[in-house]
């Protein structure tokens, strides 16, 4: 394991229970748009795009079929104004940390 995963994974396994802040919500990524923008897809089937801020990309790599915390409080005036882009990646989730959360039953 290189050093900078390393710190990532110790990280995950201190903090491993996730919380949900209101508007915050899990997505699917479904495919990578380039240039720090995704398309998610939430539990009822709703797809919109998500973005992928700068600060995430050197430190964690996603791929269609991972699974997000996404901040979609301004998700209906964002659509309204006219922008494509509907929502902000806060958190990617780990695959420890999905199991935990659908163990739990807050999935």
């Amino acid at each position: 394991m290189k050093a900078g995963r390393k710190n990532l994974r110790r990280a995950c396994d201190e903090g491993a229970a996730v919380t949900l802040a209101e508007g915050e919500s899990i997505m699917q990524v479904l495919t990578l748009r380039g240039s720090n923008v995704i398309e998610v897809m939430d539990g009822e089937g709703v797809k919109s795009l998500a973005l992928f801020p700068a600060k995430f990309q050197k430190s964690f790599w996603i791929k269609s079929g991972s699974f997000v915390v996404v901040d979609a409080s301004g998700r209906d005036q964002a659509l309204e104004s006219g922008s494509k882009i509907a929502c902000v990646v806060s958190q990617v989730l780990f695959h420890e940390q999905v199991r935990a959360l659908e163990k739990s039953g807050n999935w």
